[in-house]
């Protein structure tokens, strides 16, 4: 009976006070991770974007051919019928050569007109596109000032955390 009465391997040892260990706090990877995403997204943004200023840009390049197209086409048509009215009015032309020459120039009237639809209607593409690059950059740049805000928090945080742990 050693063990009953305590006094088999010596003393009774008294009860020991609990000795507090800070247990290593697991770090909290949410925050990263959440900034691994939102840089991922930032990635997909910017390409986004640069995608967007390459179609602005050829869509400016085609606007500007067609206003090019347009602007000859005016100067030839006007150039063309004042000289068929100096050669009439000069006679060194029939009625029946002036008479050819206002259809001619009527035809390339309707062809300027085309001209110019066409160059509208570029315009109009252009204009679209460059809503959707500035959209694109508008979202860039808001991505960059969330990314921003949750870099410093995570800092902040960071620096929080230090002090305690030592």
């Amino acid at each position: 009976m050693i063990g009953a009465s305590g006094q088999g391997l010596g003393p009774r040892r008294g009860k020991r006070e609990v000795i507090e260990v800070a247990e290593r706090k697991v770090p909290d990877k949410r925050l990263d991770q959440l900034l691994h995403v939102r840089k991922q997204r930032l990635s997909r943004l910017e390409r986004e974007r640069h995608e967007a200023r390459q179609v602005w840009r050829r869509r400016r390049e085609k606007f500007h051919a067609a206003k090019l197209r347009w602007r000859e086409a005016v100067a030839k048509t006007q150039e063309q019928w004042q000289q068929a009215r100096r050669q009439f009015l000069d006679m060194t032309i029939t009625s029946g050569q002036f008479r050819s020459a206002k259809a001619a120039y009527e035809r390339m009237k309707r062809e300027v007109a085309q001209f110019y639809l066409d160059c509208q209607n570029q315009l109009q593409r252009c204009r679209e596109a460059g809503g959707k690059f500035f959209e694109a950059r508008w979202a860039v740049l808001d991505a960059n000032r969330q990314q921003e805000k949750l870099s410093l928090l995570r800092d902040e945080m960071r620096t929080l955390e230090q002090p305690a742990e030592n």
